[in-house]
């Protein structure tokens, strides 16, 4: 005679007396069912400051994957980028790297939004003209941010 194992056991249990038995659930595929659970559309802002090309980098992929995961689980996410602080002279023709370029045409073609704050390229000596063109010059990224929290956007900060 074979052994029974404890799930035969439990599911012989489930069956004669009616009670429910939770299950080791399988971890190994993950999602976001819980936090998206009635959403149709997400709202984020995210405030990037990272002045480190490899951090920027790493981050504005982490900001590609987010809108890809949300959108995969049919849910359509709003997504604005606001680049202020040191970060702005990274985005000039001269100065930034093909895989910012390409990160950034990515974002810009899934309908991300990418801000870049005049005061910072002012303060920070930044040539408006010789910014990348998938970025778009505002005149005060935390104006945008305050404006968006308010229409319901979550700010995130990336450091």
């Amino acid at each position: 005679m074979q052994r029974l194992s404890w799930l035969t056991i439990a599911a012989v249990f489930c069956v004669l007396t009616g009670t429910p038995v939770l299950l080791h659930a399988d971890n190994t595929q993950s999602d976001d069912r819980f936090a998206l659970k009635g959403l149709q559309q997400t709202r984020a802002i995210f405030d990037v400051r990272l002045a480190d090309l490899d951090k920027l980098l790493f981050n504005l992929g982490l900001i590609k994957e987010t809108y890809e995961g949300i959108s995969s689980q049919k849910v359509k996410p709003s997504m604005i980028v606001t680049l202020r602080g040191p970060a702005v002279r990274l985005f000039t023709r001269d100065q930034a790297p093909d895989e910012l370029k390409e990160l950034l045409g990515d974002l810009k073609q899934k309908g991300i939004r990418i801000e870049i704050c005049s005061v910072a390229t002012r303060v920070f000596k930044v040539d408006n003209r010789q910014l990348l063109p998938d970025v778009t010059l505002v005149g005060n990224v935390l104006t945008s941010q305050i404006a968006m929290q308010n229409k319901g956007y979550a700010l995130i900060t990336l450091n």
